[in-house]
């Protein structure tokens, strides 16, 4: 499930993952992962029920870094999205302003018409850190029901 540096190994499509799973995974480990991850859940909870029906998780939450800092997160736009439910923090041009209620750096994508290779979420499949040919990463796609095992 990692590559040889710790991150999420990269393929076609994203993983798909149920809260529940990516506690198991990802954010029970330490303080620091618990934290993340009930932020994490704090703002999905909020995306989903104003009506958001897609949120892709990457970054170091996903990593074997044993302290990340925060989630990385892009969902996209719909137009029956209800605004009025949707936290401020998520309708802010200042995409990291959900970091301080809910540690989740995050972008909305789907507003403007972009190709994928453009967009937030085709942005969190890589990590220029790594050596060259290495840089590509797997991401999360966050669902409402478990899928697969990946233990």
């Amino acid at each position: 499930m990692f590559s040889e540096y710790g991150l999420l190994a990269p393929r076609e499509e994203p993983y798909p993952m149920a809260l529940a799973q990516i506690k198991t995974h990802f954010g029970h480990q330490n303080h620091a992962r618990r934290n993340i991850f009930d932020g994490l859940r704090r703002g999905v909870d909020n995306l989903m029920a104003a009506g958001v029906q897609r949120i892709a998780l990457g970054g170091s939450f996903i990593s074997r870094k044993e302290n990340p800092s925060d989630a990385d997160i892009a969902w996209w736009y719909h137009p029956d999205i209800d605004w009025q439910q949707l936290d401020p923090v998520f309708q802010s041009e200042d995409r990291r302003a959900a970091l301080g209620k809910y540690l989740l750096d995050q972008q909305v994508d789907g507003i403007q018409d972009v190709g994928y290779k453009l967009s937030h979420e085709f942005f969190l499949r890589s990590n220029n850190r790594m050596p060259f040919g290495h840089q590509q990463v797997g991401i999360v796609h966050i669902v409402t029901e478990v899928t697969f095992d990946y233990v």
